[in-house]
């Protein structure tokens, strides 16, 4: 694997423990004030909303669960597709949901920086 897929994964591996931990800090660090999360219903969450209802326990999760994931890189920009499955309570409902991420970054300097991610069920 290139150097710069692994910081690619290595970005998004920080964001899904970040998620499970509840660290704030952390997501409010890796992600621009732009990112927009895409959710499997369409809706378009901004990044201070998503992370308000992490903080408030809106959105809980438990555990990620990575399957399987693909890396393309195009110049500056790259995307990651990942079939993951992710133990959560949302807005109250626990489940076990199997979905298909795909975020998408951008090269600054040496970093690589997301910009949105999009989920959809498999």
């Amino acid at each position: 694997m290139s150097q710069d897929k692994q910081k690619i994964l290595a970005v998004f591996n920080r964001i899904n423990d970040a998620m499970v931990n509840k660290d704030i800090k952390t997501l409010n660090n890796i992600l621009g004030d732009d990112y927009v999360s895409i959710h499997m219903t369409g809706y378009r969450q901004s990044k201070q909303e998503w992370l308000e209802q992490i903080e408030n326990e809106e959105m809980k999760y438990f555990k990620t669960m990575p399957q399987k994931t693909t890396i393309t890189i195009d110049g500056n920009t790259a995307i990651l597709i990942c079939d993951t499955k992710i133990d959560a309570r949302i807005y109250g409902y626990r489940n076990t949901w199997s979905m298909k991420t795909e975020m998408h970054f951008e090269k600054r300097g040496d970093n690589w920086y997301p910009l949105n991610a999009k989920a959809t069920s498999y």
